[in-house]
C-alpha cells in the first residue's frame, strides 16, 4: 500500500522558522561584534548557531527528495520534471528577485560590477571568488539549493532506468547505499579541494558537492519514512524515533555542544582543516537528530508543540526573513538609517529592530508576491 506524501508537516515548517531565527541571532551577534568580543565564553556557542544552515539542508533533503523516494520505493511514476522545476522556481525566484532588486535600488548591497550583478540574478555568484559574498550575502546557500534541485530528478532517473530493466521498484537498501556514497563523496570532495591549489576551486567549499552529505542525510530520512512495512528494521527504527522524540532532540543539542568545544575558529578566522571537517560532520549529525523526530509519525508532545500556529507561520514566511534580515544589520543602508554602528556590541537593540522589520517585509513579500505565484503555478501544473 502506498503512503501519502501530500499532507503538509506543520512541525517541519516550524523547524524551518527555527533554523532561520537562529541564523538571524548568529548574524546579529557577529555584526555587532559581540561574538568575537566574548569568544572565550558565550561567543563560542553563539558562533555555532550557524548550524541553522545545516538544519535547513537536512530539511530540504527530506522534503525535496520524499516524493521521488515514494515513487522509487513504491514503483509509481516519478514527479514530472517540468512541473517540478517550475514549482521550485516559483518558490525561490520571485521572493529572491524582489529582495535583490529592491535592496540594490536602496544601495543596501555590495555589487562589484554589472557582470557580478547578473550572476547574482541567476544565483551563480558563489562560483566566482570576487562575487561570492556580493548581493544578498547569505544567498550562497541558495546556490547550493538550486544546484540540489537540478540534480535530484537526475539522481532518481538513474534508478528508474534500472527498475525498467528488472520491472520492479527500487529496494530501500539500494537507495540507502547510493545515499551513503553521496555522503562519503562530500568528504572526498572536501579532501580533494583542500589538496588542490587551483583558482577555479577557491569557492568550492560552498558548492553543492561540499554539502551533499548534509542533504543526503535528509534524503535518507525520506527513504526511512517512505520505507514499506516489510522493511522491518526501518519500521522499528521509525517507531523508536517516534517514541523517543525528546531524547533525539537532547542528543542533537549534546552533539551541537560538542561542536562548540573543538576549537573551531570564531568569526572570520580560518579553522584548521581537520577541525573544520569534524565540525561540519557534527553539524550534520546534530541536524539529522533534530529533524528526524518531526519527519516520522510521532504523537510526542514536543512534536505537537512544534505544530503551534505561530511557529508554523514563522516557518511559512521564513524565506523572506532569511533574504531581508542582513540589510538591516550591515552595509550602506544599515549604516545610514539604523540606530547602531558596526561592532558596537548592541545585540539586543539590533535584534529588536532586525527581526520585526524582517518579519514585516517577509510577510508582505509572501502574501503579495510569493504565495499568489506559487498558487498560480500549483493550479496550472501538478507535481505528478
Amino acid at each position: 500500500m502506498e503512503t501519502q506524501t501530500s499532507h503538509r508537516n506543520l512541525a517541519l515548517d516550524s523547524l524551518r522558522g527555527f533554523s532561520t531565527i537562529i541564523i538571524v541571532v548568529y548574524h546579529t551577534s557577529f555584526v555587532s561584534g559581540y561574538t568575537v568580543a566574548h569568544a572565550d565564553s558565550i561567543g563560542a556557542y553563539i558562533d555555532r548557531l550557524n548550524i541553522g544552515v545545516a538544519i535547513f539542508f537536512v530539511l530540504s533533503g527530506f522534503l525535496i527528495f520524499r516524493p521521488f523516494a515514494h515513487s522509487l520505493i513504491h514503483g509509481s511514476p516519478l514527479p514530472k520534471t517540468r512541473n517540478y522545476y517550475l514549482k521550485r522556481a516559483a518558490r525561490i525566484l520571485p521572493g529572491y528577485w524582489l529582495a535583490l532588486f529592491v535592496l540594490a535600488g536602496l544601495d543596501a548591497l555590495t555589487i562589484v560590477n554589472t557582470s557580478g550583478f547578473i550572476r547574482n540574478v541567476f544565483i551563480v555568484h558563489s562560483f566566482t571568488e570576487h562575487n561570492v559574498f556580493t548581493g544578498i550575502r547569505q544567498a550562497w546557500t541558495l546556490a547550493i539549493e538550486m544546484s540540489f534541485y537540478v540534480v535530484v530528478p537526475a539522481f532518481a532517473y538513474v534508478f528508474v532506468r534500472q527498475t525498467k530493466r528488472r520491472n520492479s521498484p527500487v529496494s530501500v537498501s539500494t537507495l540507502l547505499k547510493a545515499l551513503s556514497f553521496l555522503f562519503l563523496g562530500a568528504y572526498a570532495f572536501r579532501l580533494f579541494i583542500h589538496q588542490i591549489d587551483f583558482w577555479f576551486l577557491d569557492t568550492a567549499h560552498i558548492w553543492l558537492p561540499s554539502h551533499m552529505d548534509t542533504l543526503a542525510l535528509g534524503m535518507g530520512l525520506a527513504v526511512l519514512v517512505e520505507a514499506p512495512a516489510s522493511a522491518k528494521t526501518l519500521s522499528k527504527l521509525k517507531n523508536f524515533i517516534a517514541n523517543h522524540a525528546g531524547s533525539f532532540v537532547v542528543c542533537s543539542v549534546f552533539v551541537w555542544l560538542i561542536s562548540a568545544n573543538i576549537n573551531m575558529a570564531i568569526g572570520l578566522n580560518r579553522t584548521e582543516f581537520h577541525i573544520d571537517l569534524l565540525g561540519h560532520f557534527l553539524y550534520g549529525i546534530a541536524s539529522v537528530l533534530l529533524v528526524a523526530p518531526f519527519c516520522v509519525d510521532s504523537q510526542a508532545l514536543l512534536v505537537k508543540a512544534m505544530s503551534f500556529r505561530l511557529f508554523t507561520w514563522l516557518g511559512t514566511i521564513s524565506y523572506g526573513i532569511y533574504l531581508w534580515h542582513m540589510a538591516f544589520l550591515g552595509g550602506n543602508f544599515a549604516e545610514k538609517y539604523m540606530p547602531y554602528t558596526e561592532n558596537d556590541g548592541q545585540v539586543l537593540l539590533r535584534f529588536l529592530v532586525v527581526l520585526p522589520a524582517s518579519i514585516a517585509i517577509a510577510s508582505l513579500s509572501y502574501y503579495v508576491l510569493e504565495r499568489p505565484i506559487m498558487r498560480a503555478v500549483n493550479q496550472r501544473f501538478t507535481l505528478k
